[in-house]
């Protein structure tokens, strides 16, 4: 019998704790102009006795200046965020697909709802010549507000390419580059 009350107690307690908390939010959200048209990065060079690390700016991020995120709770507390599909053009001006040939929305898999800076993240591993390496992309968007109820959001949005050399355990990092860009947004109402 004690048994059954905990069995049928512990998720009534768990259903009562989620009930009316964050659910959805929807932002329209505007990349700075000026860095998607010229995006800042930074690459470290790790392939000599030191690191080197250079920074500039390439070219356009391939991304639209104006878009709609939805941040959607997810199971046990954590959040979604979903945004049109990601190519975010590198430093070197490649475009980098998060889903190859799917168009539809991407859906990035975030921290929890309960209190900020949210993050959310993708990553995607390209192999260079058969053997002889990978480049892993990360992107990786902040929302550096206390809550994601707030009427206006900001933040940044980054892409993380480490390319390395050899596989599994014997890989070894060759250039870490890093490109951001600034963004606000509103929320729907």
């Amino acid at each position: 019998m004690p048994g059954d009350v905990r069995r049928r107690g512990l998720p009534l307690v768990l259903l009562l704790a989620a009930c009316g908390g964050f659910e959805q939010e929807a932002y329209d959200v505007v990349l700075d102009e000026a860095e998607a048209l010229a995006v800042p990065y930074s690459c470290t060079d790790k392939t000599g006795e030191k690191d080197v690390t250079t920074t500039g700016t390439g070219g356009p991020s391939g991304l639209a200046h104006h878009q709609r995120w939805t941040v959607r709770a997810d199971e046990f507390g954590a959040t979604l965020l979903e945004m049109p599909d990601v190519v975010f053009k590198n430093h070197l001006g490649t475009d980098i697909d998060f889903d190859v040939g799917d168009v539809g929305l991407d859906v990035l898999e975030g921290t929890t709802s309960t209190e900020g800076p949210f993050q959310y993240i993708n990553i995607r591993a390209i192999p260079l010549e058969v053997g002889t390496g990978v480049t892993t992309y990360t992107l990786r968007i902040s929302i550096d507000n206390a809550s994601l109820e707030d009427d206006a959001i900001h933040g940044t949005l980054a892409l993380r390419g480490i390319r390395a050399a050899g596989l599994g355990s014997d890989a070894e990092e060759q250039e870490v580059c890093t490109s951001t860009l600034r963004f606000t947004g509103t929320r729907v109402k």
